[in-house]
């Protein structure tokens, strides 16, 4: 009798342990590559380099761009955010990112003829933006185009990752 009530304890323990370890949602793969607009679509693109016709959105019209191999910046280079609702429903993000997420983008900027260069932001698979940075980046800078489902399970990620 003593030996059975020790077992239906340690059952209901790996019950609930067990439970907290079903698997949690996957993230979101964010990154912003460095890009050109595509001047030459008859020819292959560059190695380093892939073509990407871009639908448009709010903010960007529908462009053909080469777009580079290795992004500029990731999710892992986010540090906090804030979600905002554009007039079509998408959502924009300013960001605050992480010293070496800064670190890029100063380099990055430091060419001031890169500001007006496109960068595309693609979300999991999805191109989501492309345009221009414009001004030099400190330690915040605003992407645009996600959905509200991606920039909710991005906020989520950033918080438990």
């Amino acid at each position: 009798m003593i030996r059975s009530l020790r077992i239906v304890p340690f059952v209901a323990l790996l019950a609930v342990v067990g439970g907290g370890c079903a698997p949690q949602d996957e993230g979101i793969e964010l990154q912003l590559f460095t890009a050109t607009y595509d001047t030459a679509p008859e020819a292959p693109p560059p190695e380093g380099w892939q073509r990407v016709s871009f639908e448009g959105n709010l903010r960007s019209r529908p462009v053909a761009v080469l777009v580079s191999d290795e992004p500029l910046l990731t999710g892992w280079n986010i540090v906090a955010l804030r979600v905002a609702e554009e007039t079509d429903g998408s959502r924009a993000i300013s960001i605050r990112l992480n010293a070496y997420g800064q670190q890029k983008m100063k380099a990055y900027g430091a060419d001031e003829a890169r500001l007006k260069a496109p960068l595309a932001l693609r979300i999991d698979e999805r191109w989501a933006d492309v345009s221009p940075l414009l001004s030099t980046v400190t330690d915040r800078m605003t992407l645009y185009g996600l959905t509200a489902k991606e920039a909710e399970r991005l906020e989520q990620w950033i918080e438990v990752r």
